[in-house]
């Protein structure tokens, strides 16, 4: 039972996506394995081409490109919030535990994840001065933690920041070993949720205003975590391609329509 929970909670390595380009079909396959374009560097991943593009006579009974992405690695890049990856394709910053915490050793974790998020926001909100309360849910593959209280501004942070970060460090704390990591959430008065929602929508109506203007529409610098949110939320689209450019702290994403358009 407990061998069969842990293959449930590792990440996905294998993918396979269709697309009008290979490019495009890559970017597909590897945000069903919830990563962004470009959070990966080349020798982190495996492209086998199952079928090439067909443009078809005049454009018509062409064929899109499919693809099978395979990770080579454990799928655990960086947490799915934290450091960026540096020129080099490895986590900058990144930290095996939080000093006071168990590291490798398991019979040293408690069983259950709940009490060490627990304590562990608790030092977090002690150290900053802020009094709340914490209710946290466990499943079987995740944990979710909801902060309420007055002045939670410093817990979350310029942007989202601050939070995001403790969310990062609270999965490495927690679970060490990247074969047995669950998904560790942590809200605060329903923050993240309202900026989810708030981001999804602007992506959604620059995706729309790109394909209306037939040319690139370039979004405003954002957080990694923000740039999730917008990359994830047009994966499915078939209009568009989204990729994150620039450098920190201005990098951001372009939404590029891929679809030809006919001249009236």
């Amino acid at each position: 039972m407990a061998h069969a929970d842990n293959e449930r909670n590792r990440r996905r390595k294998v993918a396979s996506a269709s697309g009008r380009t290979i490019e495009i079909a890559v970017n597909r396959a590897l945000a069903e394995l919830d990563f962004a374009p470009g959070e990966l560097s080349e020798d982190q991943f495996q492209v086998t081409v199952v079928r090439p593009p067909e443009e078809g006579f005049l454009g018509v009974g062409g064929s899109d490109a499919v693809v099978e992405v395979r990770l080579l690695f454990d799928g655990e890049v960086c947490g799915d919030v934290g450091p960026e990856l540096n020129d080099h394709g490895e986590c900058e910053d990144e930290e095996e535990s939080l000093g006071g915490y168990p590291g490798d050793d398991d019979d040293a974790l408690p069983a259950a994840g709940s009490a060490r998020l627990r304590e562990f926001l608790g030092v977090i909100l002690e150290a900053l001065g802020v009094d709340a309360k914490i209710r946290i849910v466990e499943q079987v593959d995740s944990i979710t933690a909801e902060v309420s209280g007055e002045d939670l501004g410093v817990f979350i942070g310029r942007r989202g920041q601050t939070i995001d970060a403790i969310e990062y460090l609270a999965g490495i704390v927690l679970y060490p070993r990247p074969e047995s990591r669950k998904r560790v959430e942590i809200d605060a008065e329903g923050y993240k949720q309202r900026r989810r929602v708030n981001i999804e929508r602007v992506a959604l109506r620059k995706a729309q205003e790109a394909v209306r203007r037939r040319r690139p529409v370039h979004l405003e610098p954002m957080t990694s975590a923000e740039r999730k949110i917008v990359h994830m939320a047009l994966k499915d689209r078939r209009d568009v391609v989204t990729e994150s450019q620039g450098r920190e702290p201005n990098r951001a994403v372009v939404i590029t329509p891929v679809r030809p358009f006919s001249v009236r």
